[in-house]
């Protein structure tokens, strides 16, 4: 009985969260939905973020570990085949990442788009720090080998960053059909990687660096 009660209050409130967003939720609305009263849903959570929290919380670390873990096993090979690979591995892993969205696509609706308000309207920025650590890495990586490469602006490195997870949102914003939305990621990545292509001086469509001659494996 305690599990059907708890998934009706879960049930309740994430269709609170999605119809009205965090800020404006209720948690009398919720318990009036759930069909129980304000006091008996106070006694199983201390407040309304407590409650956001168990309705997206579990998607919300599992993602940002799924990403961690691309991006260390993608870390793990050597600098020539992250070059080599660079193109095929982001492209995989993006799917990866935006399937795991669309199974869990309600979860993902409220923490992108109906958030505002509570931890989870940063939530981006934690996939950007990732992103930028990782960045960095590639690019002491290259460096160490004592391969040529340019290095843009820490500001530039985050901005950049900044927008492509943005870009790759809109998705969720716009409602788009899982395979629209993996096409249109698609196109994002290839123009974000043509740019920073360009940035690095590094050319990923050949899976070589431009000036061979100067790769020390």
């Amino acid at each position: 009985m305690n599990e059907e009660i708890m998934e009706e209050i879960l049930n309740a409130a994430k269709e609170e969260f999605l119809s009205l967003g965090y800020i404006d939720a209720s948690m009398r609305n919720i318990a009036k939905k759930a069909k129980l009263t304000t006091g008996s849903l106070y006694y199983r959570f201390l407040d309304k973020a407590e409650m956001l929290d168990a309705v997206v919380g579990n998607e919300a670390e599992e993602l940002l570990a799924t990403f961690k873990q691309i991006q260390n096993d993608f870390a793990k090979k050597e600098i020539k085949n992250q070059i080599n690979e660079m193109t095929t591995y982001t492209e995989n892993g993006l799917h990866i990442f935006l399937n795991y969205i669309y199974d869990h696509y309600d979860a993902f609706k409220i923490i992108i788009c109906k958030s505002r308000g509570s931890k989870y309207e940063f939530y981006l920025d934690s996939l950007v720090d990732i992103e930028v650590e990782n960045t960095y890495r590639f690019i002491n990586e290259l460096k160490a080998k004592n391969i040529k490469v340019k290095e843009p602006s820490e500001d530039l490195i985050h901005i950049l960053c900044t927008s492509f997870f943005a870009s790759i949102f809109e998705v969720v914003h716009h409602d788009m059909k899982k395979e629209e939305a993996l096409k249109y990621a698609d196109e994002i990545y290839a123009f974000n990687q043509a740019g920073w292509s360009v940035l690095l001086g590094l050319d990923f469509k050949e899976g070589l660096w431009k000036k061979k001659k100067h790769f020390h494996a």
